[in-house]
């Protein structure tokens, strides 16, 4: 039991992470850090929005202010174009020039007058790089201030633009590619109506230096951003960075452009794009500005949250331990008494006041410990009279077991004696019985032994015979296949003789060939004298031809047969270890039959000599098996008397047994409660 407490306390010793102040005050603190986090991320996240849109706005403003400055610039110069218009020198001047032939020397003077006008207005104004004139089919009007070659533009897009407008300002992006002028400029142009031609009498072009748009944004502040103007075909009109003019502008659209004012994100939320569109020529004056350059400043409110956060952490671990220390410490004392009462020590008190529940919980624990007291002391009597009658009981049945186990002994000894005298006569009887048929049949098993043994022994004897017959056969055998063995070896060596005579016959064909060869051409230069004999030799030829044919024939039979006789050679020497080997284990086995012959003479003679004594068994057994049938009876009658008794006996031992064991479970549960009460200290 002690031990069973001593793991169980282990395993419940104190661990401070795991104590209920140690958990509220956890909690009370992970409540407070969240509470002033979230609070402060979302008062972050709304001051960063709300000085994104501040910011936002102001640049927008800045933007709008940019775009209202260049539309009055816009306006000058449409407003020049207008004093233009109804300027009526020039009407006249460009009217005459129109009508009068070019040849003439009026149309020189005309393009003199018109010259110095246009000269007039350009010098009005520094930044206008030229003024030039057309007729509204496109056919360029000469000056020498002008910058056009002679011509005609009415195909060309821009000019088409301006005609569009109908008397309307157009304002045309970047330099034209007919213009002489090298430095960047815009261009202003416009269908000059009058002199009672509906459709007008002439298209006035201004370009404009573009260093007149870069002075008025280059106070303009985006932060570290860029300002663009951007035209209304998305192309860029001005940068501060030249490679970027006259490119399409990024992070610009017309669908993002719609209002005539606005602001929107482009790059994934990088840049803050401002516009405001021009009320003059439609064209957008665009800020782009890092996001990161509108929320610095909200850097110092991310700082004050985080020290707000610091400081609110540190509180609420301050309180968090207060806390822990109110609850966790009397719940700590309490449970140490408990621990103390787990233990034994039934005198621990709290001696708590009732003035809260940890209080009232203490008061409750005091009056527990008071009536366990009482429990145990009243359990501690109660179980040392329950072990002084546990041991008065244990000796009445001890005593008696020990009496009925010897009745039961000396019962049983005389049961079991009866028993096995009834069971040996039992035995004894069937055991004679067996024995008398087994002499039976030994006897005629001795019988036919004998017979068999006779049956063996002239096996044997043939068997001998026999195997003498086979290793006079198997000497036979072995002396053929060396008589074979040296005539297929002479006769390989005939072989070799033929080979050597069909070597010689074949040098005699080829001889006769030669001959036959050497006739023939003799026979040709004897000429018709020798065509006999040319006859023969071609007869000699071929029959020199077959007898080779017929040699070489028989050679590949002779190689054939050589083979054949090198393999029979081969074989015979294969066999012969065979023979020799199978002779010796004839030999052995011949040995083996005659000592079996000679052992089965011996065998008969001890077969005649248990014949006889088994003949005498048979006759004793008959004797024995009356006596036994005789004990068997008697042996029945004991039997059945010790039964009786040991089954009277036998129940009463059962009795006795079980009460011992009564008393026994009753003196060790009386002990052990005993040992247990002795823990508790009252």
């Amino acid at each position: 039991m002690f031990g069973l407490d001593n793991k169980r306390n282990s395993r419940n010793r104190f661990i401070p992470t795991r104590s209920i102040g140690f958990k509220i005050g956890m909690i009370l603190v992970t409540a407070i850090v969240a509470f002033v986090a979230v609070t402060g991320v979302v008062s972050y996240r709304i001051a960063k929005q709300s000085l994104e849109r501040r910011v936002s706005d102001a640049y927008l403003e800045t933007a709008v202010q940019t775009s209202q400055k260049l539309d009055f610039l816009y306006q000058s110069y449409e407003q020049l174009v207008l004093k233009m218009m109804v300027d009526r020198e020039l009407q006249d001047t460009i009217t005459g020039m129109i009508e009068t032939p070019s040849d003439s020397p009026d149309y020189a003077a005309l393009a003199e007058t018109l010259d110095s006008k246009l000269s007039s207005y350009m010098y009005s104004d520094p930044s206008i790089a030229s003024i030039e004139a057309f007729r509204p089919d496109g056919t360029y009007i000469p000056a020498k201030s002008g910058l056009f070659q002679s011509g005609s533009y009415g195909e060309r897009d821009w000019f088409k633009k301006i005609v569009e407008q109908d008397g309307n300002s157009a304002w045309l992006e970047g330099n034209l590619s007919e213009n002489r002028n090298t430095n960047p400029t815009i261009s202003l142009g416009r269908l000059i109506r009058g002199q009672g031609k509906a459709k007008g009498y002439a298209v006035i072009l201004m370009d404009i230096d573009l260093k007149t748009v870069s002075t008025r944004l280059k106070d303009v502040q985006m932060g570290t951003g860029t300002i663009q103007v951007v035209g209304k075909g998305g192309q860029v009109v001005y940068a501060p960075d030249r490679k970027m003019r006259g490119q399409p502008a990024e992070n610009v659209s017309a669908e993002s452009t719609k209002p005539d004012k606005g602001s929107f994100t482009a790059a994934g939320g990088a840049l803050k794009v401002v516009y405001a569109k021009s009320q003059v020529n439609g064209w957008l004056t665009v800020g782009t500005i890092p996001v990161g350059d509108l929320v610095k400043d909200a850097g110092r409110i991310y700082k004050a949250v985080l020290v707000v956060l610091l400081a609110a952490f540190a509180l609420a671990v301050l309180l968090g331990w207060m806390t822990a220390r109110m609850i966790g410490k009397p719940l700590a004392r309490l449970r140490n008494l408990m621990a103390r009462g787990a233990e034994g020590d039934l005198r621990v008190r709290s001696n708590a006041k009732p003035t809260d529940e940890i209080g009232q919980l203490g008061v409750s624990f005091d009056m527990m410990m008071g009536r366990i007291t009482e429990l145990i002391a009243s359990a501690g009597k109660s179980a040392d009279e329950v072990l002084a009658t546990a041991a008065q009981l244990a000796q009445a049945s001890a005593a008696t077991e020990t009496a009925a186990k010897e009745i039961a002994a000396a019962t049983l000894d005389i049961a079991k004696g009866g028993e096995g005298l009834a069971a040996d006569a039992e035995r004894g009887a069937e055991l004679t019985a067996g024995v008398g048929k087994q002499a039976e049949t030994l006897v005629a098993v001795s019988s036919d032994m004998v017979a068999w043994a006779e049956d063996v022994n002239r096996t044997s004897s043939t068997g001998t015979a026999y195997m003498n017959g086979v290793i006079e056969g198997t000497s036979a055998a072995e002396e053929l296949i060396r008589s074979m063995t040296e005539r297929v070896d002479s006769l390989r060596v005939s072989t070799q003789s033929i080979h050597q005579v069909l070597d010689m016959l074949i040098r005699i064909t080829k001889q006769t060939n030669i001959l036959s060869l050497n006739a023939t051409i003799e026979a040709a230069r004897a000429g018709s004298a020798g065509k006999g004999f040319a006859v023969v030799a071609d007869e000699i030829r071929q029959l020199a031809e077959q007898s080779k044919q017929s040699i070489e024939t028989a050679g590949d039979i002779t190689q054939a047969i050589q083979s054949e006789i090198v393999r029979t050679v081969e074989l015979l020497s294969e066999v012969t270890p065979m023979l020799l080997g199978q002779m010796d284990s004839v030999k052995e086995a011949g040995g083996m039959f005659r000592q079996v012959g000679e052992r089965m003479d011996g065998f008969l003679a001890k077969l005649g000599d248990v014949d006889l004594s088994i003949r005498e068994l048979q006759s004793s057994q008959e004797v024995l098996s009356g006596a036994m049938l005789s004990v068997s009876a008697v042996s029945e009658q004991s039997v059945a008397g010790s039964e009786q008794v040991a089954s009277l006996s036998g129940e009463q031992l059962r009795i006795s047994e079980g009460l011992v064991r009564l008393s026994d479970k009753l003196g060790q549960l009386s002990s052990d409660l005993r040992n247990s009460l002795e823990r508790f200290k009252v």
